[in-house]
Order: C-alpha cells, then sequence, then structure tokens
C-alpha cells in the first residue's frame, strides 16, 4: 500500500494526542498517543512512535507501538517493527527482524 493510497496521513513531524477514528485506510508516520477505532487499515511508518489502544480490521507496523490491539481481520509486524503490549488477531505475520514483547491471542475472524 503506497501513501498515494492512503487518504489520512500523519506525516513526519506530526504529534497527535486523542481519538482517531476513520474508514478506509490511515498512515501514521509521526507520533500518535490515544485510541485509534476504525474500520479499515492502519499503517504504521517505520519512524512512526504509537502509544495507543488500536481496534481496526488490519494493522501493518513497521515503527514502534507500545499498546493495546485488536484486529479483526490481519496483523502485520515487518522487520522494522518493534512492539510491546497486546495483539489480539485472527492471523499474524512477523517478518525476520520485527520484535513483539508482549501477549499475543488468536482471535476469531470477523464475517462480513
Amino acid at each position: 500500500m503506497t501513501t498515494g493510497q492512503i487518504p489520512t496521513v500523519l506525516g513526519p513531524g506530526t504529534e497527535f494526542e486523542g481519538l482517531l477514528s476513520f474508514r478506509g485506510a490511515a498512515r501514521i508516520d509521526g507520533t500518535l498517543s490515544g485510541d485509534v477505532v476504525a474500520e479499515g487499515c492502519l499503517v504504521i511508518g517505520e519512524g512512526a512512535r504509537v502509544r495507543a489502544r488500536i481496534e481496526v480490521d488490519e494493522l501493518i507496523v513497521g515503527g514502534e507501538l507500545e499498546g493495546e490491539v485488536f484486529a479483526r481481520e490481519r496483523i502485520e509486524l515487518l522487520n522494522t517493527a518493534r512492539v510491546v503490549g497486546s495483539l489480539r488477531c485472527p492471523r499474524l505475520a512477523v517478518a525476520e527482524g520485527g520484535i513483539l514483547e508482549g501477549r499475543c491471542e488468536a482471535a476469531p475472524a470477523q464475517s462480513s
């Protein structure tokens, strides 16, 4: 997924605190602290720092994430990801080099 395909972007140097809610796709390349509740895909870029409770359909992590995550479809940790916290999802992919410190729990896939 490229930035051009993502309508909501918090770019490098951006700091956001609070509730981020969206439909579709969003990308974070800055700093976010709070909650993310969405129907769609959240991408946490390589340079991003996120401390949040996240509930999305799909999560792709390339940066730093601390918090609690529930993904209805899948979570993917890229080789640059560092996640501290708990993950709950039906499918998890971790690239070689990706770091997960915490707990991962299988959740049934959501039907449409």
